[in-house]
Protein backbone atom coordinates (compact mmCIF):
# COMPACT_ATOMS: atom_id res chain seq x y z
CA UNK A 1 0.00 0.00 0.00
CA UNK A 2 1.34 3.73 -0.84
CA UNK A 3 1.05 6.36 1.61
CA UNK A 4 1.89 9.21 -0.99
CA UNK A 5 -1.29 11.12 -2.35
CA UNK A 6 -2.38 11.27 -5.86
CA UNK A 7 -2.16 13.56 -8.54
CA UNK A 8 -5.11 13.05 -10.46
CA UNK A 9 -5.48 14.48 -14.32
CA UNK A 10 -7.73 17.62 -14.48
CA UNK A 11 -11.37 16.29 -13.64
CA UNK A 12 -13.82 16.18 -16.50
CA UNK A 13 -16.89 18.63 -16.81
CA UNK A 14 -18.75 16.25 -15.07
CA UNK A 15 -17.02 13.80 -12.99
CA UNK A 16 -18.32 10.47 -11.38
CA UNK A 17 -17.68 9.84 -7.63
CA UNK A 18 -14.87 8.17 -8.01
CA UNK A 19 -13.04 10.86 -9.43
CA UNK A 20 -14.29 13.19 -6.84
CA UNK A 21 -12.68 10.43 -4.50
CA UNK A 22 -9.82 10.54 -6.08
CA UNK A 23 -8.91 14.31 -5.26
CA UNK A 24 -10.89 14.97 -2.15
CA UNK A 25 -7.97 15.39 0.44
CA UNK A 26 -6.52 17.82 -2.34
CA UNK A 27 -9.93 19.73 -2.34
CA UNK A 28 -10.27 19.68 1.59
CA UNK A 29 -6.39 20.94 1.56
CA UNK A 30 -6.95 23.96 -1.05
CA UNK A 31 -4.79 22.37 -3.33
CA UNK A 32 -6.71 22.00 -6.56
CA UNK A 33 -7.01 24.39 -8.79
CA UNK A 34 -10.09 26.89 -9.16
CA UNK A 35 -11.45 24.82 -11.95
CA UNK A 36 -11.85 21.53 -10.18
CA UNK A 37 -12.40 22.78 -7.07
CA UNK A 38 -15.54 24.00 -8.75
CA UNK A 39 -16.32 21.33 -9.78
CA UNK A 40 -15.40 19.19 -6.53
CA UNK A 41 -18.21 21.68 -4.66
CA UNK A 42 -20.54 21.54 -7.40
CA UNK A 43 -20.43 18.03 -7.41
CA UNK A 44 -20.79 17.91 -3.36
CA UNK A 45 -23.58 20.08 -3.10
CA UNK A 46 -25.58 17.60 -5.46
CA UNK A 47 -24.33 14.31 -4.14
CA UNK A 48 -25.31 12.88 -0.23
CA UNK A 49 -22.55 10.25 -0.36
CA UNK A 50 -19.83 12.22 -1.83
CA UNK A 51 -20.71 15.12 0.78
CA UNK A 52 -20.78 12.91 3.76
CA UNK A 53 -17.46 11.41 2.80
CA UNK A 54 -16.20 14.87 2.49
CA UNK A 55 -17.74 15.65 5.71
CA UNK A 56 -15.90 12.79 7.62
CA UNK A 57 -12.46 13.19 5.81
CA UNK A 58 -12.57 16.95 6.81
CA UNK A 59 -13.15 16.22 10.73
CA UNK A 60 -10.94 13.26 10.89
CA UNK A 61 -8.11 15.68 9.53
CA UNK A 62 -9.23 18.88 11.67
CA UNK A 63 -9.08 15.79 15.12
CA UNK A 64 -5.69 15.00 13.49
CA UNK A 65 -4.42 18.26 13.72
CA UNK A 66 -6.04 19.40 17.05
CA UNK A 67 -4.83 16.35 18.80
CA UNK A 68 -1.33 17.05 17.33
CA UNK A 69 -0.44 19.80 16.20
CA UNK A 70 2.97 19.13 16.95
CA UNK A 71 3.18 16.71 13.70
CA UNK A 72 5.49 17.21 11.39
CA UNK A 73 3.97 18.24 7.78
CA UNK A 74 5.14 15.48 6.36
CA UNK A 75 3.80 12.82 9.23
CA UNK A 76 0.65 14.82 8.02
CA UNK A 77 0.74 14.49 4.96
CA UNK A 78 1.28 10.63 5.43
CA UNK A 79 -1.95 10.44 7.65
CA UNK A 80 -4.35 12.33 5.42
CA UNK A 81 -2.43 10.04 2.27
CA UNK A 82 -3.91 6.84 4.30
CA UNK A 83 -7.34 8.46 4.14
CA UNK A 84 -7.15 8.30 0.48
CA UNK A 85 -6.33 5.05 0.38
CA UNK A 86 -9.77 3.50 3.23
CA UNK A 87 -12.57 4.18 0.57
CA UNK A 88 -11.54 1.50 -2.55
CA UNK A 89 -13.32 2.83 -5.47
CA UNK A 90 -16.82 1.84 -5.63
CA UNK A 91 -18.32 1.44 -9.37
CA UNK A 92 -21.42 1.48 -7.78
CA UNK A 93 -21.87 5.36 -6.40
Amino acid sequence: MRWSRRRPAPLPDTPSCEQVGAVLQGYLDGELGPRDAELVAEHLQHCDRCSIEAETVGRVVEAIKRQRPDLAPDVRARLTGMLDELVPPDDDR
